[in-house]
């Protein structure tokens, strides 16, 4: 899913450096393949423990601290004699990590998007500005792509495909309806399937139908492939 990761100094932190990803074989995200796209990027972010940058389970740090003023601050007159004692606002070393790691995830996930998605994200600044808008738009399905979803499913028909080619599509229909919230029951799959072939496979397809328990879908492939 990538190669060719290395790390960059951190100059804050020179024990952890940054890490800079390379999403070189992930499937690029179009608008009708958000789940597939999403389980690829979320695992690989995960195994380099960096999911927590677009999830937000690691939140931005303040951009600034207050610091205890140096020893090369002038000693207070007799005029201003709090003015040096004050905490002084500085630029926040942590939050300085979390920028420049957040700005390499966010170009990271530039790079596996299609064209007609990025222009889409013009607008956003931080990988989570990113994740959270590609989820809004894509995550949700609407009813009439879940009609069609399931439409694609009904009227699936093996013809000159192989079987394993044939379940494989239907399967991954099934998938991609499961991830929008709209499971298929294992007696409406076997149906899908059965609906799908020609009569050379008559005598399976009523053996299956005269079964008194559900097959599933693997028992399924298994018998058809005999």
């Amino acid at each position: 899913m990538a190669d060719n990761n290395s790390f960059i100094p951190n100059p804050h932190e020179p024990s952890k450096p940054l890490a800079c990803i390379t999403f070189t074989n992930v499937t690029k995200l179009l608008p009708n393949n958000y789940p597939n796209w999403k389980q690829q990027v979320e695992a690989l972010l995960d195994g380099y423990d960096l999911l927590q940058y677009p999830d937000v389970s690691f939140p931005a740090p303040s951009e600034t601290i207050l610091t205890a003023p140096t020893s090369s601050t002038p000693t207070p007159s007799e005029t201003t004699p709090t003015t040096a004692s004050l905490p002084v606002t500085t630029q926040n070393p942590a939050y300085q990590i979390w920028r420049r790691q957040d700005r390499l995830i966010y170009g990271a996930l530039l790079t596996t998007l299609s064209n007609e998605v990025t222009s889409l994200v013009s607008q956003t600044k931080t990988s989570h500005d990113l994740w959270i808008l590609l989820k809004n738009t894509y995550a949700k399905a609407s009813r009439s792509h879940l009609k069609q979803l399931k439409e694609r499913l009904r009227t699936a028909s093996k013809g000159t495909q192989s079987i394993t080619t044939y379940m494989h599509h239907l399967k991954q229909t099934a998938d991609l309806l499961a991830s929008l919230g709209s499971p298929v029951f294992v007696e409406d799959m076997t149906d899908y399937v059965l609906h799908g072939l020609d009569d050379g496979y008559r005598a399976i397809i009523d053996a299956v139908n005269a079964r008194d328990t559900p097959i599933n879908f693997d028992d399924l492939h298994e018998r058809l492939l005999i």
